[in-house]
């Protein structure tokens, strides 16, 4: 071993500066040892681009030793940004975890500064009542589009704040050098580039305090953004007047006797029908506009079509009856019924569907309806008086809540002030690291800040912790996985309970190729987590289909093809789509209490998002983990604060290649969410056109189209993770995962690679073999034709 030691040295010493860069990459010419002439014969056949090399068996069992390491001032000619630094570099000034998160402040304070100049602006122009304000009233075309692309907007402006915010949770959330060490120092391990609720217990308070902030604030946001803007439909309140012929001549009338003529019939003398109201006056009201000609006159077939629908233009009406049995009893008025918009399953048109039977009718008949009963006498209809149009004008309405629409700009400011307050305490970390390095190193180049205090939120910026300070809890472990760390800290809980011994200790191990799939990255508890949410979501959404297919349309004898539910409209309201819920239902609390029920789905969603996040996370840190190995991929390491040509990027863990898309489908999922279950909010008219508030109510709307949209659209989810699991790493290095500990295990280099290796670009293999044949396994900055692939049978420590 001595030989190789002195071979190497005698290499370092005769490279010059312009040297040790051609040296970098191509055979060595430095004097040679009887093993580095076996080494040079074995590289002499590779191609000029130096890939690694791979001598037989029994070469392999030969001592040796890396050599050609990498020195960084000696490359400077090579790389010409090797030395720079923040002063001198605007790519790496730009690179700075700060820089970043200035970034995500900007956006935030983009977002906010948004929805606080559409909340005032909505406020001063369309003032509120109960909370409640109108922005539109007209055609209902209108608010449909309107409204769909409102709730579009919502949901990239929420879909960006919750994604500013989970950037900053998991740097706040990263654990830094000390923390992994006191943690390896029990056993323990912690999670390195993904979110994870193992690294909150080991993090600072101040670190804690700001995940815990940023979460609770998006909580309110997943329940109430989406209803801030709502579609209402109107409905009109009207009374109903059964007459003879002489009632529009001025005949006398009597209430008290029309009132017995109702009987049991639901549709004439139910709780839910004749709200207390002067119903003398009205009836007179009645009489005297039919006896002025301000009615309109129509058929049969014509007014019952026209109080079938619950959202038609609908006035007070005056309806006149065949019997001739009847027209010479003297009170004119045979029946009246007075009806509103209710909540419940109940229908308006309960006193016409019903013709007469006394029985309760879900379905009305099929049109033209020519034959016509009312009440239990059983009155034919002959035809009817209605009020003119444009005393009750029906319309939509696009409108918004204040009170949720000032706590979502609430809450976007304790996230913008959250944000700010990280970026600043960084800062100010920042300065103290920089004038204890000064203190330390001067004005030479090259050195970091102090590791121990920075966070290490990458791979890159673990991996670089470990090279310079490698970990002597993992030493003589190169090949550890996650699953030797992880038995081993159920060993270490068992010995504190006194019940059994660590079963992982320093000794060598067995390489072996184990092509293993993406998704083994994932510990069983989170894929169990992901698919066990997910599922019971789509589970639940498929037994709400079925329920209000079942309740809302076939026990109505409507067939719900695909082209009916189509018909029904995307996220629209309709009198068969809304839920009956034991909830408040005035203003303003009958608004609330139904947006936090109805936007339930969406914080179970953005949970499940949070988890194949995690997931989706877990399985790329291994794949950049596994790439390390091959000279394709020999690079710098990807860190949070570059030094030199050390590379960055503002992404953490997910490439913007996975990232984009994710974030992309998270908007969309919210957005389709919102048009399956939403604010069903009706405004009822009064017959003279003004809004009837007492009856004016919200509930829960769903749209059954949407929601197989929105199954179809999760299902492909679920698809295109497992697919992405069945994807296989390259299988020559362990799997390591987010796993601290075995990724320290992995970085025990060269002492020469210590000082500046990390900040060079870096190849994973075999860097030495012992006399007794045990070879180790490391990161390097050896050349490309040194550095050897493990094989398989063979020990490495």
């Amino acid at each position: 071993m001595k030989g190789f030691i002195s071979s190497r040295r005698m290499f370092l010493s005769g490279l010059g500066s312009k040297v040790a860069g051609k040296f970098y990459h191509k055979v060595s010419q430095s004097p040679e040892s009887a093993t580095d002439t076996t080494q040079t014969r074995l590289v002499s056949t590779y191609t000029k681009r130096a890939l690694i090399s791979r001598p037989s068996e029994e070469t392999h069992h030969i001592p040796f030793l890396a050599h050609g390491f990498a020195d960084r001032q000696s490359l400077a000619g090579w790389f010409p940004g090797i030395n720079d630094n923040e002063k001198t570099s605007w790519r790496i000034r730009l690179s700075k975890r700060n820089r970043a998160l200035l970034l995500q402040i900007a956006l935030i304070a983009t977002i906010f500064t948004t929805n606080l100049v559409l909340v005032i602006y909505a406020s001063s122009k369309y003032p509120s009542r109960d909370g409640v304000g109108l922005i539109y009233t007209g055609d209902c075309e209108t608010v449909n589009t309107a409204n769909r692309y409102l709730h579009l907007l919502i949901n990239v402006l929420s879909t960006g704040m919750l994604s500013t915010s989970n950037f900053c949770i998991q740097l706040q959330a990263s654990p830094t050098r000390d923390d992994i060490d006191y943690v390896h120092k029990r056993g323990g391990w912690l999670d390195i580039g993904v979110p994870s609720m193992r690294n909150l217990r080991y993090i600072n308070r101040w670190r804690l305090a700001s995940c815990v902030i940023l979460s609770l604030s998006s909580l309110p946001i997943h329940l109430l953004f989406n209803s801030a803007v709502f579609q209402s439909l109107a409905s009109n309140d009207y009374t109903i007047a059964v007459v003879k012929d002489s009632f529009i001549l001025g005949a006398s009338w009597d209430l008290r006797a029309a009132e017995l003529n109702r009987g049991s019939d639901p549709g004439w003398n139910d709780s839910r029908v004749n709200p207390e109201q002067d119903y003398h006056n009205i009836i007179a009201d009645m009489q005297n506009d039919t006896r002025h000609g301000r009615y309109e006159a129509k058929n049969t077939s014509e007014c019952y079509a026209l109080y079938d629908d619950y959202w038609a233009v609908q006035g007070n009406a005056v309806i006149f009856v065949k019997n001739d049995t009847i027209q010479g009893v003297d009170n004119s008025l045979l029946l009246y019924v007075s009806v509103t918009p209710r909540w419940d399953s109940w229908a308006k048109n309960m006193w016409a569907s019903s013709n007469g039977t006394g029985k309760f009718t879900a379905v009305s008949p099929p049109p033209p309806v020519t034959t016509w009963f009312l009440g239990p006498p059983r009155y034919e209809v002959a035809s009817c008086l209605v009020q003119v149009p444009q005393a009750t004008s029906n319309r939509c309405r696009l409108q918004y809540s204040t009170h949720i629409s000032y706590t979502v700009v609430v809450l976007n400011f304790v996230k913008f002030l959250a944000l700010f307050l990280i970026w600043q305490n960084r800062k100010i970390e920042d300065r103290r690291r920089k004038a204890r390095r000064e203190e330390e190193f001067g004005d030479e180049p090259g050195h970091i800040t102090t590791p121990r205090e920075n966070t290490l939120s990458t791979l890159g910026d673990a991996i670089a912790s470990f090279m310079r300070e490698p970990d002597e809890t993992t030493k003589n472990m190169c090949l550890a996985t996650k699953y030797d760390i992880i038995n081993k800290e159920k060993a270490a809980t068992l010995k504190r309970k006194g019940k059994r011994e660590p079963i992982l200790e320093p000794h060598p191990r067995e390489w072996k190729k184990e092509k293993m799939r993406w998704m083994s990255a994932a510990t069983w508890k989170q894929w169990l987590h992901l698919i066990l949410i997910y599922t019971i979501f789509l589970a639940t959404l498929i037994v709400v289909l079925k329920r209000i297919l079942d309740t809302g349309l076939r026990h109505r004898h409507i067939n719900p093809t695909l082209s009916y539910l189509r018909s029904l409209g995307f996220g629209a309201v309709t009198p068969l789509t809304y839920l009956v819920l034991p909830l408040p239902r005035t203003d303003p609390m009958g608004l609330i209490f139904s947006v936090l029920i109805i936007n339930l789905p969406q914080l179970i969603f953005s949970l499940i998002y949070t988890l194949y996040g995690v997931v989706l996370s877990t399985f790329l840190v291994q794949r950049e983990f596994s790439l390390l190995h091959t000279p394709g991929h020999r690079k710098p390491l990807r860190v949070s604060e570059p030094v030199g040509i050390q590379r960055s990027s503002y992404f953490i863990s997910v490439p913007f290649r996975y990232g984009i898309p994710l974030t992309l489908f998270s908007a969309l999922f919210h957005w389709l969410i919102s048009q399956t279950f939403f604010l069903a909010r009706i405004t009822a008219l009064r017959p003279d056109g003004l809004e009837d508030y007492g009856n004016t109510f919200s509930t829960m709307g769903y749209s059954p189209f949407a929601m197989i949209i929105t199954l179809i659209v999760g299902f492909v989810n679920v698809g295109v993770i497992i697919l992405l699991g069945c994807r296989k790493y390259d299988g020559t290095m362990r799997m390591a995962s987010t796993n601290s500990m075995a990724i320290s295990a992995a970085c025990h280099c060269p002492a020469e690679d210590r000082e500046f290796g990390y900040q060079l670009p870096i190849q994973w293999g075999v860097v030495e073999i012992g006399e007794d044949g045990i070879g180790h396994c490391t990161f390097t900055t050896a050349p490309c034709h040194v550095i050897r692939s493990p094989q398989e049978y063979m020990l490495y420590q």
